[in-house]
């Protein structure tokens, strides 16, 4: 899919302290009473901000993934938006690719989000992303809010030695017939 298609080129950024304004707005566009109010943001930008991703097109945010780190083994999408005026150009796999990356390069080796079971777009993205179901609970978010929770498990490469690097087993003579 062309992320340019009609709109120009987002900037697939991190996201600054000046950007919350408009991602709130975003949130409460999207996410109405369950939106995060801009003083949890605030506090959530604090602690997390540095692994968020936002799409800046023509300096306004129009889609932002939020990630939480929670542990060196474990990370949480806690908040992906795309306005809808941005929506079928590929900015939410996007951004949740950046998040991910985010999230490998943190050596994180799970991450999990929740979705509405419901919402069949926001799920396929998911899984297209490479999350899969991991769990289901009926009152995720309180009476009436039920949630689909998807992990995307992180395989990361071991790292081969360094050619100088004097334990390396490359430079060990071998006697001949060991191979």
């Amino acid at each position: 899919m062309d992320i340019t298609k009609g709109l120009g080129a987002p900037l697939f950024r991190s996201t600054q302290l000046d950007d919350l304004a408009e991602i709130a707005a975003l949130e409460q566009m999207e996410f109405a009473e369950l939106a995060y109010p801009y003083f949890a943001l605030r506090q959530l930008f604090d602690l997390h901000g540095s692994q968020w991703v936002v799409a800046d097109l023509d300096g306004t945010v129009c889609g932002y993934a939020m990630v939480a780190l929670g542990s060196p083994q474990c990370a949480w999408v806690i908040g992906l938006a795309v306005a809808p005026q941005c929506r079928g150009h590929g900015y939410g796999r996007a951004l949740m690719n950046g998040a991910l990356a985010r999230c490998r390069a943190a050596q994180v080796e799970e991450v999990f989000l929740t979705v509405r079971p419901t919402d069949q777009s926001a799920s396929n993205l998911y899984k297209k992303s490479g999350f899969v179901w991991a769990g289901h609970e009926e009152r995720y978010f309180g009476a009436g809010e039920p949630r689909d929770i998807l992990v995307h498990r992180i395989q990361h490469r071991p790292s081969t030695p360094s050619i100088t690097d004097p334990t390396s087993g490359i430079w060990r003579k071998r006697s001949p017939g060991s191979d």
